[in-house]
């Protein structure tokens, strides 16, 4: 800002309490001085007494072709041209009409003009009806008109746009001698007669103006304060035009400020809500509308409680003023989980708290564009494990222990039967906002596995993106990796893997530096890894590494009624997609689903049940129906010692002829486990997934004894 005594005129500085004839005087030379400057009598840089950017300003008005002896009113926009302008500068408006009606409240002799950054008038007030009816009919003094230099010369709000300062002009420092002086008689109407009619000559005007600017520093506007030469106040006038503008200022930055926010929330792909340091909402984009509608309608100006229940990681952020990032939060009563992305507290200048900004997303959204971005969907979660057998039930329990454990985990198990269903189903439990990234170990060649698992730097490959291409395992980084085969896993790789599980970094196939990692690791196999430790097929370190929890995943023989849980689930889930009726199984397709030994395991069932589904005819499973290596020619399967073949004989009787029911299926199968275990009660029931109790207890209640010789 330009010192004090470069803004005040030269007649305000002095101070003058009363009028007399040296400020008369004044006056007079000055306009003397105006009119020699201008018709070259004397060289600009003679005049003193006046500040050298009004003097610049006269000769630039003059040369405009403008007399200061005229009466020159500025040019009016047309009603199209002043619309437009009334909705750009809107905020700006907004901001000074408060402000503006306070000036004109104090019953004073003040003219308020409110400009653009053009010298355009956007507003005109003043206490005094009359005068204002006078001005808008003497100079046309009204919203839309344009009083800039080239218009109406030298002013006071011209100098303050153009200087980018306060300053105030008065009297003949005023381009215009008519209009100063019209101004002040109309203005000075209101004070004592006597002293007008004493000091005719000093009915000049006073104007005091300040610029306005945007959050950027960029002129938006100006406030103008017109007063008689004669008000006493003229030199505090200054003073509050200044102060009144930099108030206008304020409000006017607040607004855009809050216009921006809101663009930016909208523009923004999360949910986001402001809060006060009350927890009331003061803002909340569309799609955090859309997020909670269900609770709210309109959330503003409800307390987050209200909205989120009781949250102690927001509380806490709140309170210590430390932000939190990717946290799962509940939503009390409604059994929704979302993402806390971020909160982030507001302070002031004195790291007072104001406020909060919280950004969510919702968990199945995270999910989705994990997917989009890796071709990796981790779809699976406990719920979804079909299994009710007291082996499986047991089998998910230890996992869910094993999903808050924050460790590596080895699945193994035989090929078909889930492991990569476990593996998910740990990975959304345990960490559900990162990436499921799966790599299949014995399906990549072993000269792309390297470049797979770490990536590769731009130009490390011919014919790869330049740019390079981030691994497997950088894409983890937050989430899950999953290895699948790690058994077949290269010799080579092995090393490489371990030195990342241990320093938890990265290093791109070509690159010099290493990029921090956080993932857990899930790893399956089919093959005893430590049998191919002894065969110094798998290296020992990276074996109790990635083995620290392990999951034995029963095959599918041995879960009991959970086959037919299965198979009724695969055969609803295929007829949906043929869109035709779902069959059901008969009594002896159950008990031979039951019987088989599956060797494929899960993948096999599935595959049975889709060729069964379109085989079936009138909506019945037979015996028929299921595929050759399931039910090949019943008299070709049964073989064996003489207490087998009763038994077995028994059960092709009653398959051939459908009359089994469920309690005759579940005898057979008691009778099956006997002789698969030869008559080991403890075994069968294992095999069965029942205590021997149990077990005791139905092969007394279907008179088991009766058909079999049992050796316990």
């Amino acid at each position: 800002m330009r010192p004090l005594e470069q803004m005040l005129s030269p007649m305000i500085k002095n101070n003058l309490k009363d009028v007399n004839q040296n400020e008369i005087s004044l006056l007079d030379e000055i306009k003397k001085l105006k009119m020699e400057v201008l018709c070259e009598k004397i060289n600009s840089s003679q005049v003193t007494m006046v500040r050298p950017e009004i003097v610049e300003s006269w000769l630039r008005s003059f040369k405009y072709g403008l007399n200061p002896n005229d009466n020159n009113n500025g040019i009016i926009l047309d009603q199209n041209a002043y619309d437009e302008l009334i909705k750009e500068k809107a905020f700006l408006i907004q901001a000074a009409d408060p402000f503006i009606q306070q000036l004109e409240n104090m019953d004073s002799n003040y003219l308020i003009l409110l400009t653009d950054e053009q010298g355009i008038i956007l507003r005109v007030a003043t206490g005094k009806k009359r005068i204002l009816e006078q001005v808008t009919e003497r100079f046309h003094l009204i919203p839309g008109a344009i009083w800039s230099e080239q218009s109406v010369g030298t002013c006071s709000h011209v100098m303050s746009l153009l200087l980018r300062s306060p300053i105030q002009l008065c009297g003949p420092e005023i381009y215009l001698e008519t209009c100063s002086q019209v101004l002040g008689r109309l203005l000075g109407s209101g004070l004592q007669s006597n002293v007008l009619e004493e000091f005719d000559d000093l009915n000049q005007t006073v104007c005091s103006s300040a610029p306005i600017f945007d959050l950027n520093g960029n002129l938006a506007g100006s406030l103008t304060i017109i007063s008689p030469y004669l008000h006493h106040q003229n030199s505090h006038s200054l003073g509050l035009t200044i102060s009144t503008a930099w108030a206008i200022q304020n409000q006017f930055q607040l607004a855009l400020n809050s216009a921006l926010l809101n663009v930016t929330l909208e523009a923004a792909d999360e949910a986001i809500i402001t809060i006060d340091q009350n927890g009331i909402i003061t803002k909340a984009n569309m799609i955090a509308q859309k997020t909670f509608y269900n609770l709210y309608q309109e959330l503003t100006g409800r307390h987050l409680d209200d909205v989120l229940g009781h949250q102690p990681v927001i509380l806490a952020v709140m309170e210590t003023g430390r932000s939190v990032f990717n946290t799962d939060i509940l939503l009390e009563g409604k059994n929704q989980k979302l993402l806390l992305r971020s909160a982030q507290a507001v302070k002031d200048s004195y790291g007072k708290n104001l406020g909060c900004v919280l950004t969510f997303k919702q968990i199945e959204r995270i999910k989705k564009n994990a997917h989009q971005l890796n071709g990796a969907e981790a779809k699976f979660t406990f719920d979804d494990i079909i299994g009710k057998s007291p082996l499986m039930l047991k089998l998910i329990e230890i996992a869910k222990k094993y999903s808050c454990l924050d460790t590596n985990v080895l699945i193994q198990g035989d090929s078909g039967t889930g492991k990569e269903v476990f593996a998910q189903s740990i990975h959304n439990e345990s960490r559900p906002n990162g990436n499921f990234i799966a790599i299949n170990c014995a399906a990549i060649p072993i000269t792309l596995i390297e470049s797979e698992l770490f990536g590769y730097e731009g130009g490390a490959f011919t014919g790869t993106d330049r740019q390079g291409r981030p691994g497997k395992i950088e894409l983890a980084n937050g989430g899950t990796l999953f290895l699948d085969e790690i058994g077949d896993m290269p010799l080579e790789i092995q090393p490489v893997l371990l030195r990342v599980l241990e320093e938890k970094r990265v290093m791109r196939v070509g690159a010099s530096r290493y990029i921090p990692v956080n993932f857990r690791l899930i790893t399956a196999t089919n093959k005893n890894l430590l049998e191919r430790v002894k065969n110094k097929q798998f290296r020992e370190d990276l074996y109790y590494r990635v083995a620290v929890l392990k999951l034995q995943i029963a095959p599918l023989k041995d879960r009991g009624p959970d086959i037919i849980r299965l198979a009724r689930h695969f055969i609803s889930d295929i007829a949906q997609n043929q869109q035709i009726p779902a069959p059901v199984l008969s009594d002896p397709a159950i008990f031979r689903l039951l019987e088989y030994n599956w060797p494929g395991n899960i993948r096999q069932l599935h595959s049975a049940l889709l060729y069964s589904v379109n085989m079936a005819s009138d909506g019945i499973i037979e015996l028929e129906n299921l595929p050759e290596e399931i039910c090949p020619v019943l008299c070709d399967i049964y073989s064996g010692g003489r207490g087998q073949k009763a038994a077995e004989d028994t059960a092709y009787n009653q398959i051939s002829n459908n009359e089994l029911t469920i309690k005759d299926m579940e005898k057979i199968t008691i009778m099956q486990a006997l002789l698969q275990t030869n008559h080991n009660v403890s075994e069968a029931a294992s095999i069965l997934g029942m205590s021997r109790s149990t077990l005791y207890r139905k092969i007394k209640g279907y008179k088991v004894l009766e058909d079999m010789r049992i050796n316990s």
